[in-house]
């Protein structure tokens, strides 16, 4: 059991080079040791912060977005609200010149209507005009015996004229 009850000379010995050992390290190593530690600590405070300001820009460049998005979409809302009412005009102006263009058409047929009526009834007039002169024609040709006959012919030829013209 020398293990665990060691002599003073070892424990003395084991102090001095503990010491020692302790000595060094504070001199040599600690201070980098510190630095090192110190360096990591400075690291992560300066990437703890970087990361902060990126999910700072980051904030800001979603609210950005939000607002381009948002603007684009009224935008958008704008130009189908001019689209509309640019369709609405159109059309608006293309029944106008539409029902122009058929009161036109009507207007041209009812003239073209009345012209073929004016020229129907100068048709007629001239047959009844024509019709007028053969009649008067025939009546002094013919030879007419007495005035009866005259008379009769008259009557005959008025009532004819009644006849047509209803």
């Amino acid at each position: 059991m020398d293990l665990f009850n060691p002599e003073s000379g070892l424990v003395i010995w084991m102090l001095v080079v503990f010491l020692l050992l302790l000595f060094i390290l504070g001199k040599f190593a600690y201070p980098y040791i510190t630095k090192a530690i110190s360096e990591r600590e400075d690291y992560i405070n300066n990437a703890v912060k970087v990361a902060d300001e990126a999910h700072a820009k980051l904030e800001k460049i979603e609210e950005e977005r939000k607002a381009i998005l948002a603007k684009a979409t009224e935008e958008q809302n704008q130009a189908i609200k001019t689209v509309k009412e640019m369709q609405a005009r159109l059309e608006a102006e293309a029944e106008g010149k539409a029902r122009e263009k058929a009161d036109k058409i009507i207007a041209e047929a009812r003239a073209s209507i009345e012209a073929e009526r004016q020229q129907a009834l100068k048709d007629v007039r001239n047959e009844v005009a024509r019709l007028s002169v053969n009649i008067a024609e025939k009546v002094l040709r013919k030879d007419l015996e007495n005035d009866q006959a005259q008379m009769d012919l008259v009557n005959r030829l008025i009532e004819e004229d009644q006849v047509l013209n209803n």
